[in-house]
């Protein structure tokens, strides 16, 4: 009887062990069917949020080319207009295109975030064609001065060739024309210089478009509020600019220094330089390579007065947030840029 009572409880055991090993398998299916619907709902969350967001950036598109072609428009009927209107009010007319073509282009570059590089490229050349215009017209009603751009036809030729096949010009040619123009438009400048000291300061470039090109061992200071610079094929320089209202551009670039604060940076083939700035958005680095940031650290006399004119926001930095329009991967750091350590940044400029 003893043997049977053993017996009985070995079995009791047996089951309740065969019970639990159930209840656990259960379990565990359970948990798996659960983190694969878990999964699941996330990933319908993910492409459901991706799809938002290609709306919305298609909507913000549209709403730009529709906004872009109406203020476009625009100032091109004021342009045929231009003489029936009386010759003392001609030079408040003309300034007033100016600015019209000036705000046209802070609106295309706050909008290359999410515009495809063709858009941005015809856009472009559209500002470039009503700024040649606007100085043509000015130059013919207002000959104190002398306006007109005669050598700027074959570089505007040159605009209207295609941009593929054999005897077309390439992209790189056609963005190189455009950057050619947009250099000899903009209202202060330095180019072709080698081994200087060179500066502009206050109203000599205030709310005015900057560019400097073809420089070599120079060292630039623009102390005051630039609406815009250009910046192209920079060797050996250092480069030293007080808030811009709108968007830096720096193409073809090699071993310099840029000291800068602005609304947006766009940086295309430049290579072993590096960058102390101040930017509201996000740089935008494109066929570059060898970089560093740090944050923007220039100081002088009139600076807070300046950044007051901009409009940028002091508090608001993003100079380590960098996009590298050549690496698409999201979980792993692009190799063309890089932040420079503390203990190496330059701290103070003998500027």
């Amino acid at each position: 009887m003893a043997s049977n009572l053993a017996s009985g409880t070995a079995s009791s055991s047996s089951r309740g062990d065969g019970d639990q090993n159930l209840e656990d398998k259960k379990n565990l299916v359970t948990d798996k069917l659960q983190k694969r619907e878990e999964e699941r709902l996330d990933l319908v969350q993910k492409r459901r949020d991706e799809k938002e967001k290609e709306s919305a950036v298609d909507e913000d598109a549209q709403l730009f080319t529709v906004n872009f072609a109406r203020e476009s428009n625009a100032i091109e009927r004021d342009l045929k207009l231009c003489d029936s209107v009386k010759k003392s009010e001609l030079p408040a007319y003309f300034d007033r295109m100016s600015v019209g073509v000036q705000n046209l282009q802070k609106s295309l570059s706050d909008a290359t975030l999410y515009l495809p590089a063709y858009d941005v490229q015809h856009t472009q050349e559209t500002i470039i064609k009503l700024q040649v215009d606007i100085h043509n017209k000015r130059g013919e009603l207002l000959p104190k001065k002398k306006f007109a751009f005669k050598s700027k036809k074959k570089t505007l030729d040159k605009l209207d060739r295609p941009a593929s096949g054999k005897t077309g010009a390439s992209a790189e040619e056609r963005n190189a024309d455009i950057d050619d123009m947009t250099i000899e438009l903009a209202d202060c400048k330095f180019v072709d210089r080698n081994g200087e000291m060179l500066g502009m300061s206050g109203n000599a470039i205030k709310m005015k478009d900057v560019a400097l090109a073809r420089l070599s061992d120079c060292r630039v200071k623009l102390q005051g509020s630039p609406s815009a610079v250009h910046i192209r094929a920079l060797k050996n320089c250092h480069v030293f600019c007080g808030p811009v209202s709108g968007s830096i551009f720096i193409t073809d670039c090699s071993n310099c220094v840029f000291v800068l604060s602005c609304q947006q940076l766009r940086i295309h083939t430049t290579t072993e330089s590096k960058f102390y700035i101040h930017v509201t958005s996000r740089a935008i680095i494109e066929d570059t390579t060898r970089v560093e940031f740090a944050p923007y650290n220039w100081k002088y006399d009139g600076l807070d007065d300046d950044y007051n004119m901009s409009g940028l926001d002091l508090s608001r930095n993003n100079w380590a947030y960098i996009d590298d329009f050549n690496w698409l991967a999201s979980d792993q750091h692009s190799p063309n840029w890089s932040l420079i350590d503390e203990k190496d940044r330059v701290q103070a400029w003998d500027v």
